[in-house]
């Protein structure tokens, strides 16, 4: 399926999912809109909502078969961990395994049992549950209450979380940064970090389940998947501080990620990328110093419990930084610290720099096809 010929007329409409570890925000953009008239939600990530579930059963003391798609662990991980603490017994199909960890081996090390069937064992007495990360039916019944169609959206664009799962023996961190780096060194921009359904590697299990699901639900809609972290470093660029500036410094300060990135003139000149539960104020403010110096090491981060760093210019001539800006649930951090930044509101809302980011990445899918 082709993207609709940009002519005049011809309305865009792109449904925009970013998936966190706390919330899922979601935008419905139309171009015939202003931005900040088209429809935003914000809701409670899935994995939270199944986290709850979980912890259901865990109260009435029920063992559990949980099958469906693969979606982020976090919340929903530490409920399942806790309910083998507690004696009772978690089956999972792989689809769902792989939500706990990228390798199965380490999943089933920690007393989980996985099968390949989407049904239950025969000598199974206990819940099913069934995971869906992508809702996008639960939001059509919702908007169609206020006379909202989904059935004419041109583009679904989704963010999750995906480290990939290695093919080889190789820390995920590492993976995880390899895969990004490669990406922007033969193309430095972040929306090339964009996959439509035959471009995306067989490793990245969650985005491979996020699109059939969609595909599932809207199969005439193509689909595009992002990770969340990029999508949200994307999104600042759409803060209007952000048009006057050559060289920016664009942050995202997640609940599991600290990902940072130098763009100059469209352009990714450094990318850098730590575990936010690791970084204190003043960490954070020599981290960034040395960054913008093109003094900061991939090996020093990932032997601090980061993923790593890189810089695609050799030498490491990185330009005057003309602003600063964040973006993050734990954005507040750089409070306190002597960094002059500016907090992100595109279309002056900070909890739609994701989904902002994502319709970005899709128009620029659709300039490029267009071109070609």
């Amino acid at each position: 399926m082709q993207y609709h010929c940009r002519e005049v007329n011809i309305v865009l409409r792109i449904l925009a999912l970013d998936i966190g570890s706390g919330t899922e925000d979601i935008l419905l953009y139309d171009d015939q809109k202003e931005l900040e008239n088209c429809i935003k939600i914000v809701l409670p990530s899935p994995a939270s909502v199944y986290s709850k579930k979980v912890k259901y059963f865990t109260k009435i003391r029920s063992s559990l078969f949980i099958k469906g798609e693969t979606i982020g662990g976090g919340t929903f991980s530490e409920a399942l961990k806790s309910h083998l603490d507690e004696g009772l017994k978690v089956i999972l199909t792989k689809n769902v395994a792989y939500s706990i960890r990228n390798k199965l081996e380490e999943v089933e090390t920690q007393g989980f049992q996985i099968i390949d069937e989407e049904k239950s064992p025969v000598d199974f007495s206990g819940e099913t549950l069934e995971t869906r990360e992508i809702n996008i039916s639960i939001i059509q019944k919702f908007l169609s209450k206020f006379e909202e169609d989904l059935s004419n959206i041109d583009i679904v664009a989704i963010a999750v979380q995906d480290h990939g799962t290695p093919t080889h023996e190789i820390s995920n961190r590492k993976f995880r940064l390899n895969q990004i780096e490669r990406r922007l060194k033969y193309f430095p921009k972040l929306e090339s970090l964009a996959f439509e359904e035959d471009e995306l590697p067989d490793h990245f299990k969650r985005m491979k389940s996020a699109i059939r699901s969609s595909k599932s639900q809207i199969p005439e809609v193509k689909t595009i998947v992002m990770d969340t972290s990029i999508a949200a470093i994307l999104g600042c660029l759409e803060d209007p501080k952000a048009s006057n500036a050559t060289t920016i410094l664009s942050t995202n300060i997640g609940n599991e990620h600290f990902t940072a990135s130098i763009i100059s003139e469209g352009n990714v000149l450094a990318l850098l990328e730590h575990h936010t539960s690791l970084m204190t104020p003043p960490k954070i403010e020599s981290l960034v110093k040395d960054f913008i110096k093109g003094e900061v090491s991939n090996d020093t981060i990932f032997q601090d419990g980061g993923h790593g760093a890189f810089y695609t210019l050799t030498p490491k001539k990185i330009p005057d930084i003309d602003i600063i800006i964040i973006t993050g649930p734990n954005r507040a951090k750089i409070k306190n610290t002597n960094i002059k930044a500016h907090f992100a509101a595109p279309g002056g809302d900070m909890m739609m720099t994701g989904p902002i980011g994502l319709i970005k990445a899709a128009k620029y899918k659709i300039k490029k096809e267009d071109d070609d």
